[in-house]
């Protein structure tokens, strides 16, 4: 890329990246469907570190006070810069802006430079921030839904997809990226994780006779296998723990029972429907990716490729995309594959989609364009143009719209859909109204809660007369201790759960005295640390070995 080429880049870059964010001036962000839940994350994170708990995944602040484990599934990686950020001073919803702002500059950057290793091709390099950064799918991600974690995710899946086509194509170094990619997608976003390890699935099988043909392909995957792994242990060991000790609030279907993937495409024709793939991607992504497939079959004379990139993007495209053309396949795969049924609605796959049409796409009109001579830069301004008016016009004013219907102020205990909350304590505190806090129990259980901040809850029991089991004031995860101190003495035990909440049994002698509730990190939790240390360790080793061999 020359010099007059990288300004053309500075310039579609900086051009989309105002165009993506200026709804955040028109109060776009404060009417979303989840800015509430995020900015719980880094406010109680920021909380967390302040009264001196690192690690803690569990937001103290989060149902009453309660906590809620958020951390141990929706992983905060992403999260500690803007907790710093917030508690240096920064509000929390210019905090929870900030990290908007940087994760869409980190979307243009990343499908930028996957874009030119992929095709080496400065003009598709040029246009490929803008073609991305057009989708209905981002914006809906970035303002309706404010769903932060897809957004971080639309910035990591281009560099894994990046990694599995070099390694299929034998630059079996690239497995340090597969493996690095994978472990910052599972702590980012487990259900884009999900999508995205059936899309490498999905490659390995498309390229098997590559793999049979050379033995270290498939030892590049196992490489990237295990280095993903070693990294996601800190998050994964606790991810697994805390799953298996409990059940949780099933957001996959609603009040009735039924699946909401399965509802959210009752609309459309039982059989085929394209409505729903084009509101998702956009009238004009969809005419121009269905403009790259006549152009490639034309310019391959039957759709023969020395490079496979395109071939099986589009077979991808077309696979992933059936799941929101057909119900009838939606339902054929649900009742083959209920895991599915997470997902909750089809369209998110579309975080594979979006960075497999914009590589079809960037790839098909940078091609064209380099053909065009010194009319280069006035079709790129026009191209420039149409994508401006097209997103302004549809999908940017679209989500104005319905967000403004929701304007109102942010919900300061948003658990979002409570996919981490115990089911057990959700229907307790449903039979209740809502209305279990740290009072209720104590009445209820018949005692007086005297300390209940980050690092513990304290209680005073008096007139005992009767060995019993209480509830106390935490959401039951696996880690926390309780304390009990009567007669001069005091022991320590493993919480208990009723009804979703940490719990004692008094023994019969506990006449009165305290109870100190503490969470401390598990056995598994400490292992799993250790493991990704050591993984680390060993990245940071390898990166100056080759560094020092480079500088040779």
């Amino acid at each position: 890329m020359n010099t007059r080429e990288k300004r053309y880049l500075i310039v579609a870059d900086i051009f989309i990246l105002i165009l993506a964010i200026y709804p955040i001036f028109l109060g776009a962000v404060v009417g979303g469907y989840d800015p509430g839940f995020h900015m719980g994350r880094i406010q109680t994170l920021a909380s967390n570190i302040s009264a001196g708990h690192f690690p803690n995944p569990i937001g103290y602040e989060y149902l009453n006070k309660f906590g809620y484990g958020v951390g141990f599934f929706y992983g905060n990686l992403f999260i500690y810069p803007f907790a710093l950020l917030h508690l240096l001073g920064l509000s929390l919803y210019r905090s929870y802006i900030v990290y908007i702002v940087s994760f869409v500059i980190l979307n243009i950057f990343s499908i930028n430079f996957v874009v030119h290793k992929l095709f080496h091709n400065s003009w598709a390099t040029i246009i490929s921030a803008p073609i991305y950064l057009s989708s209905y799918y981002l914006y809906g991600v970035m303002y309706y839904r404010a769903a932060a974690g897809e957004l971080v995710a639309l910035a990591i899946i281009p560099w894994i997809l990046l990694s599995l086509f070099k390694i299929v194509k034998g630059e079996y170094k690239y497995w340090y990226m597969l493996g690095i990619g994978f472990s910052l997608l599972l702590a980012t976003h487990v259900l884009s994780f999900l999508i995205t390890v059936s899309a490498a699935i999905f490659i390995f099988i498309l390229n098997l006779k590559s793999v049979f043909k050379d033995k270290k392909i498939f030892y590049s995957y196992v490489k990237g296998a295990f280095l993903f792994l070693g990294l996601s242990a800190v998050f994964l060991f606790s991810f697994v723990e805390q799953y298996l000790v409990q059940k949780y609030v099933n957001t996959s279907i609603d009040g009735s029972g039924k699946y909401l993937i399965i509802l959210n495409a009752s609309s459309m024709k039982p059989v085929f429907d394209t409505k729903q793939f084009i509101a998702v991607n956009g009238t004009f992504l969809v005419l121009l990716l269905l403009f790259s497939f006549v152009y490639y079959l034309y310019k391959g004379r039957g759709f023969h490729f020395p490079d496979r990139i395109i071939p099986q993007s589009f077979l991808m495209i077309l696979v992933y995309g059936l799941l929101m053309l057909s119900p009838y396949l939606l339902h054929i795969v649900v009742h083959f594959f209920k895991p599915i049924v997470l997902l909750q609605s089809a369209t998110r796959v579309n975080v594979v989609i979006l960075p497999l049409l914009t590589f079809i796409v960037a790839n098909t009109l940078g091609n064209i364009i380099s053909n065009f001579g010194k009319l280069k830069f006035p079709t790129v301004a026009v191209l420039f143009v149409v994508i401006a008016v097209i997103t302004v016009m549809f999908p940017i004013k679209t989500n104005l719209d319905i967000v403004a219907q929701k304007k109102g102020p942010i919900p300061t205990d948003n658990v979002s859909m409570g996919e981490y909350e115990p089911r057990e304590f959700f229907n307790y505190n449903m039979a209740n109204e809502f209305k279990t806090n740290d009072n209720f129990l104590g009445k209820s259980e018949k005692y007086n809660v005297i300390k209940n901040n980050h690092k513990q809850v304290l209680i005073k029991v008096e007139d005992n007369s009767h060995s019993r089991t209480i509830m106390l004031p935490r959401v039951y995860y696996k880690g926390y201790q309780v304390k009990l101190s009567y007669n001069d003495k005091s022991v320590t035990v493993p919480a208990a759960t009723k009804n979703g909440l940490a719990a004692v049994r008094l023994p019969s002698g506990f006449k009165s005295g305290t109870i100190t509730v503490m969470y401390k990190m598990t056995m598994a939790a400490r292992i799993g640390w250790t493991i990704s240390i050591i993984s680390l360790l060993y990245i940071i080793w390898a990166a100056l070995k080759r560094f020092r061999k480079v500088k040779i």
